[in-house]
């Protein structure tokens, strides 16, 4: 899925990269004996995340003698093509790790595999064991065809000294007083942007991330999103609208000169020049404290004030896949729900840490690791009661599922 998505990977600082790029070093990929099924995976990461993957793969073959795992990176610009180029000529990679909003197309095309059938035995309980909205986000049909690995949650970031500079003396608990508190934070003096409050858009994040706190992550027509008709997403679109009164080109600078638009994990809230951000657990388990340390007791976070009635989040995640043709197909299911931490609990709650993730599943976040992650940060407490909220959702996964990026509003500018 698209960036702010991958704001959850490309903010992952701090992490040494492989020797060689997205490539599992030799001398692991030939230390196995004779009778292993060697399985292939690819992924769009890269950068410090490779360095945990590889962690993973290590781990995963030194406890599976059966099965030898090898990870590939593909550039992200070009996966989602060479993964349809490898089907189409018969050789896909046995696992392949999909961000887009494209599930439901592949499924709907018959170019991905049902993983269905595989839930049985050990794996019965494996769709219950899942968070509602990530088993959602991986049906197409009432067949299960895709297992994240982990799981992206929404929260809002809050600056404590700037809201007390405005005269705020505690974080907003509604989207009215939110958008007061927000506008007390702007500073712009000989007309340069100094400060800033909350700005839809920025770290990547516009109308897509902030559905679920209106109620209007799946808008249809028929089977077709359609958002200009719904009622959720024109209350949603005119609060988003009511930014155009603040700076677009002014804010775009001062994230430019920052290095978000580059690519870089500094925006304007890592830099303490933003009293407001909607982000995920990776802005204060990694960037901050990599990029701006001076921020690290000098923020909050709370669920998002929105309108549905409770906490929420919009259900996204880095599913993994087996493509058509894959080659080893039972081995692939065995290593997806592996990387998901089932029957892998306690590993997958000492690694997602690492990477700022939210696991699939509450059977993970309880596990010792990781509740030992959550008493060091407090402030992640607010992530997780939305995971099972009644009020968070996921994009439904449709035969024309990529239509939801084409009929989504245009951004604040």
């Amino acid at each position: 899925m698209k960036m702010g998505r991958m704001a959850a990977r490309a903010a992952i600082a701090g992490c040494a990269a492989l020797t060689v790029a997205g490539i599992v070093p030799a001398s692991a990929a030939t230390r196995h004996t004779s009778g292993t099924v060697d399985i292939t995976w690819e992924t769009m990461w890269s950068g410090g995340t490779l360095a945990i993957l590889n962690q993973m793969v290590k781990e995963f073959n030194s406890t599976h003698p059966g099965i030898h795992v090898t990870e590939t990176n593909v550039p992200s610009a070009t996966g989602d093509a060479k993964l349809e180029s490898q089907i189409a000529a018969g050789s896909p990679p046995d696992v392949f790790t999909e961000w887009w909003p494209v599930l439901g197309e592949y499924a709907a095309n018959g170019e991905i595999q049902s993983m269905t059938p595989y839930l049985k035995g050990q794996y019965a309980g494996l769709s219950s064991w899942m968070y509602p909205i990530a088993k959602a986000g991986g049906t197409y049909n009432n067949q299960l065809y895709a297992i994240p690995m982990s799981m992206n949650s929404w929260a809002l970031y809050y600056n404590k000294s700037i809201l007390a500079s405005a005269g705020v003396k505690t974080p907003p608990r509604t989207l009215a007083q939110l958008d007061a508190d927000s506008a007390k934070e702007w500073v712009i003096k000989n007309g340069k942007l100094i400060q800033m409050g909350l700005y839809p858009n920025t770290d990547g994040n516009g109308f897509e991330f902030y559905t679920s706190f209106f109620g209007a992550t799946n808008c249809f027509t028929g089977s077709k999103y359609s958002f200009a008709s719904c009622a959720a997403a024109k209350k949603e679109m005119s609060w988003i609208a009511s930014f155009s009164k603040y700076p677009y080109a002014q804010v775009n600078a001062l994230e430019s000169a920052l290095g978000e638009v580059a690519g870089g994990s500094d925006d304007a809230f890592v830099a303490g020049k933003s009293g407001f951000e909607l982000s995920g657990p990776w802005i204060g388990a990694l960037n901050i404290p990599v990029t701006n340390k001076g921020m690290e007791k000098n923020f909050g976070v709370i669920p998002f004030p929105g309108t549905v009635g409770g906490p929420s989040t919009i259900g996204q995640g880095n599913y993994n896949i087996i493509p058509k043709g894959a080659a080893h197909p039972q081995q692939a299911f065995q290593f997806i729900a592996w990387l998901a931490g089932y029957h892998n609990e306690k590993f997958a709650a000492s690694v997602d840490p690492k990477g700022g993730w939210v696991p699939p599943s509450a059977s993970v976040v309880n596990a010792p690791a990781y509740q030992s992650w959550i008493r060091q940060n407090p402030w992640l407490k607010a992530f997780f009661p939305q995971m099972a909220s009644k009020y968070s959702a996921t994009p439904a996964l449709t035969s024309t599922e990529s239509q939801l990026q084409l009929a989504e509003p245009g951004s604040t500018h």
